[in-house]
């Protein structure tokens, strides 16, 4: 898989991930919410629920079942209430609460009473709708309202209401027993009198606050009830709220649970961010930080991946493989990798170069300096006045003077043509050409020269015509350069083969000798420009530039040439040229 790819998908799956973590924290803080929402709730009794919290609240199993979370059985028992069940035919499914509270019927005359007065058989009776298991039910929740009872008691066991001085003690024992309160207010609401009251329902009281109470009971510390006395005075009856809990204290503590699960979120996201940004810097950082420390140890010269304390390379392993967190960039390491051993080849291969140049360059100089000296002291001899040349003394100077010359200018234009050869500047012509013809006239042409003396050559061809596109100058350039190579380096008898042979694709053609070879070393390094052999017989002949030459002849005829060759065992020159180019 391709960097680019790799990352395209590890980033989605770090986005993807990302967001499941959001989407995980923003659940849990609204749950949180809710939760705390319904726990609120719940501190007001049931009058503030809701057909969902009855939802919630209320599960039925696979048996028909119904089960009650203790939460709103809490709720239950703390208000001394009672919770019924009914389904469509009105039947009671499920119930709970004080026994002596529960109805065991349901008449369609107490669900008129209930719609109509909001009572039951004396008891508060609140309702609610709601779906659970996807089936409709009614849900009942009724609560004695005890500050009735006392205005109930009053109204059975006290003759006169408009004096409370007048009550009997039995009346007070009762009030005291519930925890309960008595107030008479006139009839513009003013403070009268009371028994066991409290400083708060003393400042006075309106219809409108009884209207108030209807609606919102959870508001008040005090559950009340109240009755219009035939004079116009009211009379209050009050006990201690159990489901007090008003608004002010619910929005308070929402508004806190809100701050408190916002800041749940920003933390648990803060946190969430630093361990993401940790694990990128970990994951991105780490690689990319060693690939610049790597390019940067490069720019230096130092061609090595950087090391750690133990001195092993710092993306891999004990065992050579590669790191997890830098599998990521492993084409990046491994290009890295190729790009560090080419530079160091390449540096190795400069080295040489450069060595070997200084060595041509000195080895050049000695070259020209010495026809030049030789020019140099025969020109000074002609010139003396001190004696007199014969002829054939002066010719034979003027012969050497000539052939010094000759080898300078040879010298030079092998040095001009190997640059011109770089830099594709030669003219070449090529023409179609018998190849064995024309090897044929260049080996009879060398055997009449005495630059063979001594030395046996010999041609081979495994076709009477062989036809090539050459230069014929170039070419045979190429084949004066192989020849006078396995001259120059070779003893007195050796045997110097030229082999042609072609095939349905390519030419062969093969210079080969059983002279003394070359170690692999010059091999490696016999078509350097600078390169020069030690093992010729005559140190001042050959500039070291006859077989560079010679190697980009071929290759402008389309070719390749390698050598073969081994100490004492002669060496081969092979040429391949490919005869569809």
């Amino acid at each position: 898989m391709k960097l680019r790819t790799k990352l395209v998908f590890l980033i989605i799956g770090q986005v993807f991930l990302m967001l499941v973590v959001v989407g995980f924290v923003l659940a849990f803080a609204t749950t949180r919410f809710v939760l705390d929402i319904i726990e609120n709730d719940t501190r007001s009794g049931l009058t503030r629920a809701t057909p969902e919290s009855f939802e919630m609240w209320i599960e039925k199993d696979q048996e028909e079942s119904f089960h009650v979370t203790p939460v709103l059985k809490e709720i239950v028992d703390k208000e001394e209430g009672f919770l019924v069940l009914l389904n469509k035919n009105q039947e009671i499914v499920y119930s709970y609460g004080k026994k002596g509270n529960l109805p065991k019927t349901i008449s369609n005359e107490d669900l008129n009473t209930i719609y109509q007065k909001e009572k039951l058989n004396g008891a508060k009776i609140y309702y609610w709708s709601a779906s659970i298991s996807d089936n409709e039910y009614i849900v009942l929740y009724g609560k004695e309202p005890k500050s009735e009872f006392i205005l109930n008691y009053i109204k059975e066991h006290e003759k006169s209401r408009t004096s409370l001085d007048s009550f009997d003690p039995s009346t007070l024992v009762y009030i005291k027993d519930l925890k309960g309160s008595v107030y008479l207010f006139d009839q513009n609401g003013k403070y009268i009198d009371d028994i066991n009251g409290s400083a708060n329902l003393k400042k006075g009281i309106r219809e409108i606050d009884l209207l108030s109470y209807t609606s919102k009971p959870w508001n008040y510390k005090n559950e009340i009830s109240y009755e219009t006395l035939d004079n116009g005075s009211v009379m209050v009856t009050a006990v201690p709220n159990l489901s007090y809990f008003p608004d002010d204290d619910f929005n308070r503590i929402l508004s806190f649970s809100a701050l408190k699960n916002f800041l749940i979120i920003i933390c648990f996201l803060f946190f969430v961010i630093v361990l993401f940004a940790l694990w990128y810097s970990f994951r991105f950082g780490a690689p990319i930080f060693h690939t610049i420390r790597w390019v940067y140890n490069l720019a230096k010269g130092n061609f090595y991946e950087p090391l750690n304390r133990k001195g092993r390379p710092v993306s891999k392993k004990k065992n050579g493989k590669v790191k997890q967190p830098y599998r990521l960039f492993n084409e990046v390491i491994v290009s890295l990798e190729k790009l560090t051993a080419t530079l160091e080849t390449n540096e190795k291969n400069r080295n040489k170069i450069q060595t070997t140049r200084e060595e041509w360059i000195a080895g050049l100089s000695h070259d020209l300096k010495t026809p030049l000296s030789t020019i140099y002291g025969n020109a000074m001899m002609l010139e003396s006045d001190q004696y007199e040349w014969s002829k054939d003394e002066v010719r034979e100077m003027g012969q050497v003077m000539r052939e010094k010359s000759e080898y300078m200018s040879e010298l030079i234009e092998d040095l001009n043509l190997t640059y011109r050869l770089k830099n594709d500047a030669i003219p070449v012509d090529r023409e179609k050409t018998d190849l064995v013809f024309f090897l044929k006239e260049l080996i009879e042409h060398y055997e009449r020269t005495p630059f063979l003396d001594e030395f046996y050559l010999h041609f081979h061809h495994n076709k009477e015509k062989v036809v090539f596109s050459i230069d014929q100058a170039w070419f045979k350039r190429i084949i004066d350069n192989l020849v006078a190579n396995g001259v120059k380096h070779n003893d007195l008898g050796t045997r110097i083969s030229v082999i042609l042979h072609e095939d349905m694709d390519d030419i062969t053609l093969i210079i080969k000798d059983n002279g003394k070879g070359m170690s692999q070393e010059h091999v490696a390094n016999l078509f350097n420009r600078y390169y020069k052999g030690t093992n010729t017989k005559d140190p001042s002949v050959g500039s070291g530039l006859g077989l560079a030459i010679t190697k980009e002849l071929v290759h402008i005829h389309n070719g390749t040439i390698n050598v073969e060759s081994k100490e004492g065992a002669g060496t081969s020159i092979i040429m391949q040229f490919n005869k569809n180019k």
